[in-house]
């Protein structure tokens, strides 16, 4: 008995097994209405009982003397009312899934439960959906009809909800939705017409599997939008608290050479007040862009500071630079920290010689500062993290926003930092820009 059972629900059981393993193995995930799920294997599961009572028809001793007719004619007819009554229940909970409102759901479940009435009047002897007649045949009634027009709304249903409630998702996974549809339609009506039997529970466990399916790569899709959306925030959070952490280093700087300047001359300290109100109107526009700029725009903030440093007459600063590539684009505010660092750090108060170059390498443009400054050596314990800090925040928004890098050598005699800018980021932010 058990083998003939097996053997008439093979391919229904495989299917409803591969679905519980996959849900098994999905359980920490939040595929949507996973308990539903659970129940239409249930429901489906109990499906193979008529399924097997069904091919004992064909079974050698059907119809034999030995053969218990009556008892045979009960179970046939309890098990396909069970099956007429369960299939479009199985069909509404994948509706139930999707379906948008709790009033919309008592309406779908409507036409179930006119189909349970229909169905469920087999049990006390009504052939008005279908009997079983003395010879142990199946025989269809008036209403025999009813739970295929049932399948087919709800696979209707089914079809359009899915459509509207994953509209703004991957269309290309409707197709699955659209298999799904044209499966039921086909095997319900080889089955009216009596040309292929015995597959519809089959097609119903694979339709399950197959929405399951469908499910899991919305899911997939959905947790993919919203990690790329939470990382793009961090993202951005991050840039904004980086130049905030710049923002009053740069005009505290600046603002400490005016006051040294104004204590030995006046007139000069107003020309540097004009030049610091130039550079601030720059500098703040620099600070509120998440853009890049062009290097040779970083390049002018940059002088505009050294101008105010090279105001201050009580140390000798010497800039030399050799620039060799000039046309890309950079994080703002990534080149003036640098020098900046080589002023109050590297050459200090004692003054010394500063370079600034530009250069390819590679598939890299490098920027390479340079100081022959020993004030480093003095640096108090607070002082040296704070130079960290500032340059750990220039090296944060290189590899956030171009993918590039920076790279520090410093030594009792002096100091080098390189920044690295891959050739390839800087012509995808070109073209990005330009439209291409």
């Amino acid at each position: 008995m058990l083998i003939d059972y097996l053997t008439s629900n093979f391919m229904t059981l495989m299917i409803l097994l591969a679905v519980a393993v996959i849900m098994a193995v999905n359980r920490n995930s939040r595929i949507p209405a996973s308990q539903l799920f659970k129940l239409t294997l249930l429901l489906l599961f109990l499906l193979t009982v008529p399924a097997y009572l069904d091919s004992m028809t064909e079974h050698e001793e059907f119809g034999s003397a030995s053969f218990n007719m009556p008892l045979y004619i009960i179970a046939r007819t309890v098990g396909d009312a069970m099956s007429y009554i369960i299939c479009p229940v199985i069909v509404l909970l994948e509706v139930y899934i999707i379906v948008p409102q709790k009033k919309l759901k008592w309406l779908c479940a409507l036409p179930a439960a006119v189909n349970t009435v229909i169905y469920s009047t087999t049990l006390f002897g009504s052939h008005i959906a279908f009997y079983i007649n003395d010879e142990g045949r199946w025989q269809r009634g008036a209403l025999g009809l009813t739970v295929y027009f049932v399948l087919f709304f709800y696979v209707f249903m089914l079809f359009m909800f899915s459509l509207v409630h994953f509209k703004r998702k991957n269309y290309s996974s409707s197709m699955i939705v659209m298999t799904i549809v044209t499966q039921t339609i086909f095997v319900a009506y080889m089955e009216y017409d009596g040309k292929l039997t015995g597959n519809v529970n089959a097609i119903t466990a694979l339709c399950i599997f197959e929405y399951y399916v469908y499910l899991c790569i919305i899911y997939q899709q959905e947790m993919r939008e919203t990690i790329a959306e939470k990382e793009l925030r961090i993202a951005k959070d991050s840039m904004t608290l980086l130049r905030g952490q710049i923002q009053p280093h740069f005009i505290f700087n600046a603002l400490s050479i005016i006051r040294s300047l104004a204590k030995r001359d006046s007139v000069r300290a107003v020309e540097c007040i004009d030049s610091f109100s130039d550079y601030l109107k720059a500098h703040i526009g620099a600070i509120q862009t998440e853009d890049m700029i062009m290097f040779t725009k970083e390049l002018d903030h940059v002088k505009a500071y050294l101008a105010l440093v090279e105001a201050d007459y009580t140390r000798k600063v010497e800039i030399v630079y050799d620039l060799q590539v000039t046309d890309f684009k950079l994080p703002s505010l990534s080149l003036e920290p640098v020098v900046e660092n080589a002023v109050k750090h590297g050459i200090g108060r004692k003054g010394g010689a500063i370079g600034i170059s530009s250069y390819r390498e590679g598939d890299d443009i490098c920027i390479r500062i340079t100081d022959d400054g020993t004030a480093k050596n003095d640096l108090t314990p607070k002082a040296v993290q704070r130079l960290g800090v500032g340059l750990n925040n220039t090296r944060k928004r290189l590899e956030m926003q171009c993918g590039g890098r920076l790279e520090t050598d410093f030594s009792d005699t002096g100091g080098v930092v390189k920044i690295i800018i891959p050739i390839n980021r800087v012509k995808g932010e070109e073209n990005e820009n330009s439209g291409g």
